[in-house]
């Protein structure tokens, strides 16, 4: 069902190649376009598939759906707090059960033609995202792998129905995949419910929604102009009337935004961060999203010797993690398990994932390891959170070359890397996760028998004992609906996983946008980089 990893790996594939062909340009088409009046040069390295908020999944996509549609829920503080939920286009109650969401439309959302937004637009919506099978599709399939019921009941109210308790969908139609178009503008140009949708070439290129700004014009592979809508009434107007988005690399960013001839640049690294003028730049940064984890086989079958909790143990005692830090750059945080500081959940820390290097050897001399190569496969041409999976991989392998463990690293194209991955056939490997939604129920892909947990050999049934005794308490935590004690229960999911379970979560890096000293109101968001309409 997970498809963030799958999805996004092609994606940043597709948008370094294109990026290159574009970076000679990158910096010649700003210098009319800078913020003078009431316009706003945004930089960033697309990898955009769609701008039809229903089919759009990828990180640019994502940027460009929240400025132009509003979703059913929000996020707390503006967006920028994943652990809350607020009213969006309508308010919302949960059942008992967590198996109903009921969605009450408000006053005061209007698209850019004038028209109120309505039970029907946001039913409509709904169903179009599940009906048509496109890549967020699965966003509305309940935990047991049922579709979600989508129901418009009155002038007013439309009801979302599970088969079982999915207290994650809250948290889901707040995210940007749920934006709300406007049904008879949609329709009008193609739009249905089901696989034979025809509207995307219209919506790649025009909106129908009621956010802070509309489409003007649209080339997925270059540029984008957004220009404010004057119908908004939700908040306050935006500043700047005029927005234009372009594809450029890292490199051509940096010079651009010193140089004034663009305000905002979204794909800085650690590295590209360093040397900015200071008097003229100023960074927003946080944690992202992406968790950096290495996995290692835990079927006999392809892990071999290392598929031993002992020695799995002993790799994670052996990480120095605090000098991964500073390799990966400011900003970067050591996460406890495999959920993001920034979801409900999250683990602060956890014992089994520290640096001790002979607590390390201690493991490794129990284990049945007898110091023979373990192949290591990493995407050699994949850059994630600015951070180089082959780069990240060498930095592990030297260190972990002190307790006693031979890893041979095998470099692969992100394609080949990806069938390895998806047929779960390396013996370890060097992988990352961005949330498909920022609840900690996404991560139950990574428990005993879920579709990433298969992927590093982690099932029921097989005699692995790390998987029979985790899988009950991932269980127990997907269906927990108190939000405390949900995120309990996940954390407590983690602290067995960590206990000689397939995945050992190194690093999240920094996310961070470059802006003009000018500027005020730009935060970075790990899903939608920042919302261009608080930018002051």
């Amino acid at each position: 069902m997970k498809k963030s990893l799958i999805v996004r790996v092609a994606a940043a594939a597709s948008a370094l190649a294109m990026a290159a062909g574009l970076a000679a340009c990158g910096g010649s088409s700003t210098g009319s376009s800078s913020s003078s009046g009431s316009s706003l040069v945004v930089n960033t390295n697309f990898d955009a598939k769609s701008f039809d908020p229903a089919r759009a999944y990828e990180f640019t996509s994502n940027m460009v759906s929240h400025q132009v549609y509003e979703t059913p829920l929000a996020y707390g503080d503006n967006g920028n707090d994943f652990t809350k939920v607020e009213p969006g286009v309508a308010k919302y109650e949960i059942s008992p059960d967590a198996k109903t969401v009921t969605l009450t439309v408000q006053d005061g959302h209007t698209f850019s033609d004038g028209a109120k937004v309505t039970a029907d637009d946001l039913a409509f919506s709904l169903q179009r995202l599940q009906g048509m099978q496109s890549n967020p599709s699965f966003l509305l399939t309940d935990p047991a792998g049922k579709l979600v019921k989508v129901s418009k009941k009155d002038d007013k109210t439309v009801t979302l129905t599970s088969s079982v308790a999915y207290p994650a969908l809250p948290y889901i139609l707040a995210f940007p995949s749920t934006g709300v178009v406007e049904k008879k503008v949609v329709e009008e140009h193609g739009g249905t419910t089901d696989t034979n949708d025809k509207a995307e070439t219209w919506l790649n290129s025009n909106s129908a929604g009621s956010g802070p700004y509309k489409i003007a014009s649209a080339d997925i592979k270059s540029e984008v102009k957004l220009a404010a809508n004057d119908k908004y009434t939700s908040k306050d107007k935006p500043k700047y009337t005029n927005v234009v988005i372009q594809n450029t690399t890292a490199a051509t960013q940096k010079v651009n935004v010193q140089a004034g001839t663009a305000q905002l640049a979204f794909d800085l690294g650690a590295d590209d961060a360093k040397g900015l003028d200071t008097s003229k730049v100023k960074l927003a940064s946080s944690p992202s999203m992406y968790t950096l984890y290495a996995y290692i086989n835990a079927s006999k079958e392809y892990g071999k010797a290392a598929s031993d909790p002992n020695f799995i143990n002993a790799f994670r005692h052996a990480i120095n993690y605090d000098e991964i830090l500073k390799f990966v750059g400011d900003g970067a945080v050591q996460p406890g398990g495999i959920i993001p500081a920034a979801i409900n959940g999250a683990l602060k820390s956890d014992e089994h994932n520290t640096y001790d290097l002979a607590k390390a050897k201690e493991l490794l001399a129990k284990s049945s390891y007898k110091g023979e190569k373990i192949e290591l496969v990493v995407p050699s041409d994949m850059a994630v959170g600015g951070v180089n999976l082959q780069n990240l991989a060498q930095k592990v392998q030297e260190q972990v070359k002190a307790a006693g463990i031979n890893l041979e690293l095998k470099p692969l194209s992100s394609t080949a890397w990806l069938d390895v991955y998806r047929n779960g056939t390396a013996q370890s490997s060097i992988a990352y996760w961005g949330a498909d939604y920022p609840e900690a129920g996404d991560y139950a892909s990574f428990a005993p028998d879920g579709p990433t947990g298969l992927h590093a050999g982690w099932k029921t049934g097989a005699g692995i004992a790390t998987a029979e005794a985790t899988k009950p308490l991932f269980e127990k935590a997907q269906t927990t609906v108190d939000k405390d004690a949900r995120a309990k229960a996940f954390q407590a999911a983690q602290q067995k996983m960590n206990d000689g379970g397939p995945f050992v979560p190194i690093v999240v890096p920094a996310g961070r946008i470059a802006y003009a000293s000018s500027l005020s109101g730009v935060n970075y968001n790990a899903i939608w980089y920042t919302d261009l309409a608080s930018v002051k």
